[in-house]
């Protein structure tokens, strides 16, 4: 690479270290965040040609964008909201286009991230018999471990594996959300052992438990899609949410 590209691809960096402040309703304080650049779109439009596979690396790609861009390393899956829109409305504007449905003025989730409560609770315990399971609202960091995993799963069982690929994700989600399992006296810490052998703890909980289990994911759900609620529709985050090539 030449001397004259290298140097104008630094000063092409500089401007994207431009920061904008993101209230983060979890950590009750705003957050710096450098813009979106190009490539950074191109990763996460280019992901809507892979299916189930392009699915989990669009996920994987927001996380690190997210924690690329910003300096707070302990945030929670629920953090992405906030700082996502504010990205995207910083580097596309507010108009937004969703499929048939008419434009949306993405102010209006802004709106929403700063007025809706937030009351989620980091942890719960779940028990059954002798069993107790601590669940933990999981970090971008912990969750992109898991998907790094579930990728790889997915990619290494071929094209045919789709009702595969959808049971992994299924037990990747309930996986990210356990921190330990105890019965009696002996105790696993989850992170202190392999993913593999996570998910197949996992697998052989008794499904008794998975009412409460679920409950507590529900909850971190409902709250996200209430910041993203607008009149009665509730607004993707998807590849298309970072195109406006159809928002003319």
């Amino acid at each position: 690479m030449s001397k004259n590209v290298t140097s104008f691809i630094n000063k092409l960096e500089k401007l994207n270290d431009t920061e904008l402040e993101v209230f983060v309703p979890s950590l009750k304080k705003v957050v710096k965040a450098k813009s979106l650049n190009l490539k950074q779109q191109k990763d996460l439009i280019s992901t809507v040609l892979d299916g189930l596979k392009g699915s989990i690396d669009f996920n994987k790609t927001l996380n690190r964008i997210i924690l690329n861009n910003t300096t707070v390393k302990d945030l929670k899956i629920y953090d992405k909201i906030p700082l996502l829109v504010a990205l995207r409305v910083n580097s596309l504007g507010t108009i937004i286009k969703m499929g048939d449905e008419d434009p949306i003025d993405l102010q209006r989730v802004l709106d929403n991230i700063k007025s809706t409560p937030f009351e989620l609770k980091d942890t719960k315990v779940v028990k059954h018999e002798d069993l107790k399971i601590t669940l933990k609202i999981p970090t971008l960091r912990q969750e992109s471990l898991l998907l790094n995993k579930c990728e790889q799963d997915v990619t290494d069982a071929g094209e045919g594996s789709f009702k595969a690929g959808i049971g992994l994700i299924y037990l990747i989600e309930i996986v990210k959300y356990i921190e330990s399992l105890e019965i009696g006296e002996e105790k696993i810490d989850l992170e202190d052992v392999r993913v593999s052998e996570r998910m197949e703890l996992v697998e052989n909980l008794p499904l008794v438990v998975y009412t409460e289990i679920s409950r507590f994911i529900q909850e971190v759900n409902e709250y996200t899609n209430k910041l993203l609620q607008v009149d009665n529709y509730e607004i993707s985050i998807d590849a298309d949410f970072f195109d406006i090539s159809d928002d003319e």
